[in-house]
């Protein structure tokens, strides 16, 4: 079974302020250091259910939010831009 995350920033457990969102702004590392655990975690929860792949795009604003060496490794990351099908580029018809 393949799994496919698109990761945006909204949306986050503890984000809830634009100030979060925006590389630059002091509360920004902060946010994106909880956008990758959430996304960990999907990634675990999907290997545990059975996943033999899994995708996740990085989707917010430019695209590299998501620090690669966070994510967990089994995973593959899919970033910047620009991406032809943006925020679910990387996905593949089953």
């Amino acid at each position: 079974m393949k799994v496919f995350i698109s990761a945006d920033i909204e949306g986050i457990a503890g984000v809830m302020r634009p100030e979060q969102c925006s590389p630059g702004q002091a509360e920004y590392q902060l946010a994106r250091g909880l956008m990758e655990h959430e996304v960990n975690a999907a990634i675990d929860g999907a290997f545990a259910g059975g996943a033999t792949e899994v995708v996740v795009a990085d989707s917010h604003a430019a695209m590299t939010n998501l620090r690669a060496e966070n994510i967990d490794a089994r995973a593959r990351l899919v970033q910047g831009k620009p991406r032809v099908l943006s925020m679910v580029d990387g996905l593949e018809q089953a």
